[in-house]
């Protein structure tokens, strides 16, 4: 099997897609390390968005709509429109035309992130239930914990420093790595001072094909508010 055929549901919230022959879920869990989420008691497969753009990127996943709902013509455009924006850089898109299935600039840096750690050789899944974007496995989820928690954000976003204190402590909980990742706009250039900068504060910067993440520890919170007599 070379690739699995999904069928695309564009809910009112979030669009996603159904696999629902099981050998396309063996083939997308197993040789892909797609693991989507169960959909209800059935057998079906549910894939998010993240999940559907590595896939069509990659080659091994396919979409389709349900005929009885769209026309075969409002069919392939649904598809078209959702492959060019799961897939395309912002310069194509936007010279695009004017597509009723868009995304916002938030989400497309999570499909972003999503696919360089998919692409570094992760299992990626959602990481709601402890606050976070996505959770990184390396190996099957059903047989090993996740080793890290990622918070997705803007390049140039401002950070609460509670959000910060608070996701650590998440972290130490429950024994995970907690990395914050970013995609850096291709004209904005780190230099020399900044790299420095992040080494002498403690946090670990790793930059790959314009994704960048900081990793940052709850005990270097905690050394650094003794130094300042803060609590």
């Amino acid at each position: 099997m070379n690739y699995a055929v999904a069928t695309v549901v564009p809910d009112a919230e979030a669009t996603y897609a159904l696999v629902n022959d099981p050998q396309h879920v063996a083939f997308l869990q197993k040789q892909c390390r797609i693991y989507g989420s169960p959909e209800g008691t059935t057998t079906a497969l549910r894939l998010a968005l993240e999940e559907m753009a590595v896939g069509i990127a990659k080659g091994f996943l396919r979409l389709e709509t349900t005929v009885t709902v769209y026309g075969d013509y409002e069919g392939k455009r649904l598809v078209e429109e959702i492959t060019l924006q799961l897939t395309s850089d912002k310069k194509r898109r936007e010279a695009g035309d004017t597509f009723a299935w868009t995304l916002s600039p938030q989400r497309h840096d999570r499909l972003r992130v999503f696919r360089d750690l998919w692409e570094r050789g992760y299992v990626v899944t959602f990481g709601s239930k402890f606050g976070a974007d996505f959770l990184i496995y390396k190996d099957d989820p059903k047989r090993a914990h996740a080793v890290a928690l990622i918070v997705v954000k803007g390049f140039e976003e401002e950070f609460a420093r509670l959000d910060v204190v608070s996701f650590c402590r998440v972290a130490k909980m429950v024994k995970k790595k907690l990395m914050f990742a970013c995609v850096q706009p291709s004209d904005a250039d780190k230099n020399d001072d900044e790299k420095g900068d992040s080494k002498d504060s403690g946090s670990t910067e790793v930059a790959a094909d314009k994704v960048v993440y900081i990793s940052l520890t709850h005990a270097l919170l905690v050394s650094r508010q003794e130094e300042t007599g803060e609590e």
